[in-house]
């Protein structure tokens, strides 16, 4: 059986039902705007998936409960290279989680990574029959009952929450005096409100948080319904609605992707050679190919002090890589902590290098000359979109995180 289509066609609650009632063994390929995710089945029940989303490793959820340091996560990454096992072994036979809380874990990325699919607004599917899972990986047993209801609730949620927090770009603030009406609070509830100021994004707190998108905005959709936050910026200013294919080499741009950018526009431009728009993104792509160099064993210092760094703008992903620059990590150990892509980890190095703002600790400062201002892409006319970070595809030794 081969099943493929677009999801605006056929929604994902009939595919999986469908799978699931004629218990089919197989791989279904989901492609969104930004991410690819293969689902595994095994007569009708879910077992794995693999996701292109660095946030939905398997490190990254370690991290967000806590449940390693950011140290320990590099150092088992490290070891992974030599050991070849799978991340969660290295971790429990150092004894910092048990097979118990690595299994619990793993079974909530799955659920997690195949919702966050339920709220896709395009994307494509592939289901290729009697395909097994493309690596080795802990395997699970799903029931798809549950999981499409489950993903059905939060598409109607989502619609609802979009119509308040309509993007990324949104920006809350907490009102201090309901909120004391209401304490104690929740500890969720309480770090969330703890990070708003009005001024900071909510593709910022879902950085921060390490919590999935959705989580993060129905946090603060139920704290607006309850009235301890205020909306300062309702968001949603990422761009008019373009085709399918030139919004994902928009987004690969935005993520400094640009291999995958530029033979997405080519694709483009085979079929329509004067189109304007795939035309100057090009040009732009083409350009921060050339510049985008930078080496993975460079060590990176900060070189501001702390007054000037703090009253840099940077973006979200900018501060957040900023913020892991401790003069002893290198670039290549940074990237397999971190919950994005390394292609756009290694553009937003090599931005901050020639801005000044990091410098290599092998260098004296007095050895590094300043840079004439990145050329930008709307510097040649382009209005790229600010979009949440979404991180996809990293190295081999990336991507046995998700295992």
């Amino acid at each position: 059986m081969s099943l493929r289509g677009d999801l605006a066609s056929m929604g994902l609650e009939d595919i999986f039902q469908l799978l699931a009632v004629g218990r089919k063994t197989g791989v279904l390929e989901l492609k969104g705007t930004l991410h690819t995710k293969r689902v595994a089945f095994q007569e009708g029940h879910i077992t794995s998936i693999w996701s292109s989303d660095p946030r939905e490793y398997l490190g990254q959820y370690l991290l967000t409960f806590n449940r390693i340091t950011e140290d320990q996560l590099q150092e088992a990454l490290s070891a992974q290279e030599d050991e070849q096992q799978l991340l969660g072994r290295i971790l429990v036979n150092r004894q910092l989680v048990t097979e118990h809380e690595i299994r619990r874990i793993m079974q909530l990325k799955v659920e997690e990574s195949i919702f966050d699919t339920f709220l896709w607004s395009v994307g494509s599917f592939k289901f290729d029959e009697g395909v097994g899972a493309h690596q080795k990986s802990m395997l699970l047993s799903l029931d798809v009952t549950g999981i499409v209801l489950e993903g059905a609730r939060r598409l109607d949620d989502w619609k609802r929450i979009r119509r308040v927090i309509k993007g990324g770009d949104a920006i809350l603030s907490a009102l201090s005096e309901a909120i004391a009406e209401r304490l104690p609070l929740a500890s969720e509830d309480a770090d969330v409100l703890s990070r708003l100021n009005g001024i900071k994004r909510v593709d910022q707190l879902v950085i921060e948080i390490r919590m999935p998108e959705y989580k993060v905005n129905k946090l603060l959709f139920d704290l607006y319904e309850r009235g301890m936050v205020g909306i300062v910026h309702a968001g949603g200013n990422l761009g008019e609605n373009q085709s399918l294919q030139l919004q994902r080499a928009r987004a690969l741009v935005e993520m400094q992707n640009l291999k995958e950018a530029q033979e997405e526009l080519q694709r483009i431009l085979t079929d329509q050679p004067w189109h304007l728009d795939a035309t100057k993104m090009m040009a732009v792509v083409q350009v921060l190919l050339d510049e985008q160099r930078v080496e993975l064993d460079l060590v990176p210092e900060i070189a501001v002090s702390l007054d000037e760094l703090m009253t840099t703008n940077l973006g979200p992903n900018e501060a957040f890589l900023a913020s892991r620059v401790n003069g002893l990590w290198s670039i290549r150990d940074i990237l397999s902590m971190v919950p994005f892509e390394p292609n756009e980890c290694l553009g937003i190095f090599s931005k901050l290098l020639k801005r000044g703002i990091l410098r290599d600790t092998h260098l004296p400062r007095e050895a590094i000359n300043p840079k004439p201002r990145d050329l930008e892409p709307a510097d040649l006319g382009i209005p790229l979109p600010t979009l949440p970070s979404r991180p996809l595809s990293l190295s081999s030794s990336q991507e046995r995180l998700g295992n």
